[in-house]
């Protein structure tokens, strides 16, 4: 089931990614590699090996006696008729493309993985500038793709593999767009696709991308506990440097937001020291101007305020950066101009974070500067905000539209 949604404000509308078939041969390293032989013999004695299967069985399941199933296991027989072949691949759930079935065969499936990938890329650079809702309109109909391949048992690692990020990217294009009521939407997503790669042996990469995906929306949606076991398990099965800053600066996060100073500061040293190391691995997520943030709010809430101070204070030049990291910076420097007494600064800082978190569509970010405004009780801009905040009570939907 792809992205459809009637009513957006409705966290009951928002339809479970679909569940998928468990037990399925070609999803492993070794279905795989099996698959890409395109030997229906071979095909045939990992299928029942991995089924734990007899050849009597297995010549039960596809209608063949066992003397013919011995043969074409050990080479001495072929089945040249596509008919037979198709009817032995669907029997099986067998990819039509692994037995060159179909008019391009396995070059027309290696098109659409392809295509897919750059759907995936196209959705993530769209979400990164602000643009979530076109970032759901590129994965839409991709995930019913691939979740439909999946259904009928022919998904191969292949399409598994690019299932599970691009729910992902759905999951974290959901964070952006729901309201904080509504973020259990984008935890079952980010949720199922991390579930789906973790599920891949093989994919540490992967592996520790969604599941630092789906650590920081079970932050956002208040799972913190959880939020907090999922990031250090993404920061454990990191395998590049890339991917331990990344899942170093979630994780400072989530350790503020529960009050663990000496695990933030941890966290966030080991992000800096990554940045140090290598600027080259900056990325949407972690980044000098996200490391600052991340600080700054982390002290903030971890009640230091001398060392949220030098911080503020503290600019970064890491030229333009993205639309959505400046509005959240923005609440975040509002949250420090109220602790330090500084109303007009902190009125100016939020008034504008509300009028671009709600052009940008990040009704997160206009909730969090609405509870900062009502801590320093500038009510004027409580109810500014409360304003905006009514115009996401219409659908995704019509938002998109």
């Amino acid at each position: 089931m792809g992205v459809e949604v009637s009513n957006g404000s409705d966290p009951d509308s928002w339809p479970p990614p679909t569940p998928l078939p468990e037990g399925v041969p070609w999803h492993t390293l070794q279905g795989n590699r099996v698959l890409r032989s395109g030997n229906l013999g071979v095909i045939l004695r990992y299928y029942r090996t991995f089924h734990k299967l007899s050849q009597e069985k297995l010549s039960e399941l596809i209608g063949m006696d066992r003397t013919a199933i011995s043969r074409l296991e050990t080479q001495a027989r072929r089945v040249e008729s596509i008919r037979d072949r198709a009817r032995i691949a669907d029997l099986l759930g067998v990819p039509h493309a692994a037995l060159g079935i179909g008019l391009a065969g396995r070059s027309d499936h290696a098109d659409m993985i392809t295509f897919g990938e750059s759907v995936v890329r196209l959705s993530r650079t769209a979400r990164e500038q602000g643009r979530a809702p076109d970032a759901l309109r590129e994965l839409d109909r991709l995930v019913r793709a691939l979740e439909g391949r999946a259904q009928s048992g022919k998904a191969t690692r292949a399409d598994m593999v690019l299932l599970g990020t691009a729910r992902t990217e759905v999951g974290v294009a959901l964070g952006d767009l729901l309201p904080e009521a509504h973020l259990g939407a984008s935890v079952q997503w980010t949720g199922s696709g991390a579930g789906v790669i973790s599920s891949l042996e093989g994919e540490p990469h992967l592996s520790a991308h969604s599941l630092g995906m789906y650590g920081n929306e079970l932050r956002k949606a208040g799972c913190l506990d959880r939020a907090v076991a999922t990031l250090q398990t993404s920061l454990q099965v990191s395998v590049d440097l890339n991917g331990r800053a990344t899942a170093s600066l979630l994780l400072a996060r989530a350790a503020s937001e529960i009050g663990d100073s000496a695990l933030f500061d941890q966290c966030v040293e080991k992000c800096r020291r990554a940045l140090e190391e290598d600027a080259s691995i900056s990325n949407f997520f972690v980044n000098p101007f996200s490391l600052r943030e991340v600080e700054l709010r982390g002290f903030l809430i971890t009640d230091r305020r001398n060392a949220a101070e030098r911080i503020g204070s503290r600019s970064v030049d890491i030229g333009q950066p993205s639309h959505t990291w400046r509005v959240i910076e923005r609440v975040t420097m509002g949250q420090l101009y109220v602790a330090i007494g500084e109303r007009k600064e902190a009125a100016a800082e939020l008034q504008a974070a509300i009028v671009e978190a709600h052009a940008l569509r990040l009704p997160h970010q206009l909730e969090r500067a609405v509870r900062v405004a009502r801590s320093a009780n500038l009510e004027d801009l409580v109810q500014f905000g409360n304003d905006y905040l009514r115009g996401f009570s219409g659908s995704l939907e019509e938002r998109m539209n």
